[in-house]
């Protein structure tokens, strides 16, 4: 199929397609795939990569299985 065709046929099942969300997804991944600029980390996420990074290096990370464990005891509650 030539771009015009798939350009006319993308056109086409838009144009019949009423749900509001996967319209929303369709342009997410048109904008995703079109976006030129890196993504930037808002400055207010920062700080908290910043406190994750930290804790990572001073050793107070959990395994899965620990996380697992404790999720199970705080649901029998």
């Amino acid at each position: 199929m030539s771009t015009i065709e798939l350009k006319n046929k993308l056109k086409e099942k838009i144009e019949s397609i009423h749900e509001d969300y996967l319209l929303e997804h369709l342009i997410d991944i048109i904008e995703a795939e079109t976006a030129n600029e890196a993504f930037e980390i808002p400055k207010s996420h920062m700080k908290s990569i910043d406190i994750g990074i930290a804790q990572i290096k001073a050793g107070n990370t959990y395994t899965n299985d620990e996380v697992m464990e404790r999720v199970q005891q705080w649901s029998e509650k």
